[in-house]
């Protein structure tokens, strides 16, 4: 399939690019410090999420869920976005950065948690920037999310890309393990902890990347809205 992204320059300017998209994975437990990431991993534990065979750990996921839109629809208010930065892989080189929200099912997340990825869709901008515009200053970009609870919007996460593995290193260990080829490879990065303590089910999502060298923003909101079911139907 296709992506269309608008790329954007430091001077402004803008270009388009049909990106073709082969594989579309999901990264998770992707944090540089790996004492952090085991005491994440035990937490998630006392939840009833499985470990994970291994560390970090992909996810290939169906290319369709890259989608640019306003509204995710749910089958139920247990479910929640992860900001985290999204590489694009051209013939080996990784081309483009932006920023996304993998939307996860937190309850099928403790039974399965590749099925519970696959459930939504892995929302992200048309917009993005060339990763050589960023890449001499990248541990400095900021990742951030906010979710509205009850009118009030929260922030929920925020952190610098300094926390988590550097894309190269990503692409690498996702061809090695996969065996795959980094060629239309969209590569999400795995996510930052939240500044809420647990996670909060919003009605919508808003998160960006912001490069303060550049004095750069790209920034994506969504809904999320509950479909509804037939009353006194246990499903």
């Amino acid at each position: 399939m296709f992506f269309k992204v608008r790329v954007l320059s430091v001077d402004n300017s803008s270009t388009f690019d049909d990106f073709k998209v082969n594989y579309l994975v999901l990264t998770g437990y992707s944090g540089r410090d790996e004492a952090t990431v085991l005491k994440h991993i035990e937490e998630l534990e006392k939840l009833g999420v499985p470990k994970p065979p291994k560390v970090p750990m992909f996810y290939v996921v169906s290319k369709y869920l890259l989608q640019s839109c306003d509204e995710v629809e749910v089958v139920d208010s247990m479910s929640s976005g992860e900001v985290e930065y999204v590489v694009f892989v051209r013939d080996g080189k990784i081309v483009y950065v932006t920023v996304g929200s993998d939307h996860t099912d937190r309850d099928v997340e403790r039974i399965n948690i590749l099925k519970s990825k696959q459930m939504y869709p892995k929302v992200i901008p048309y917009d993005v920037w060339r990763y050589e515009d960023v890449k001499d200053h990248w541990d400095e970009l900021v990742i951030r999310s906010y979710t509205t609870y009850e009118g009030s919007e929260i922030l929920y996460q925020e952190a610098s890309l300094s926390i988590i593995r550097r894309p190269e290193e990503l692409v690498r260990l996702t061809v090695e393990w996969l065996g795959i080829e980094a060629d239309g490879l969209v590569l999400f990065s795995g996510t930052v902890p939240l500044k809420t303590g647990k996670a909060v089910f919003g009605d919508s999502f808003r998160y960006e990347l912001v490069d303060p060298i550049l004095g750069r923003r790209l920034e994506f909101r969504y809904r999320v809205k509950v479909l509804p079911i037939v009353r006194g139907v246990s499903y």
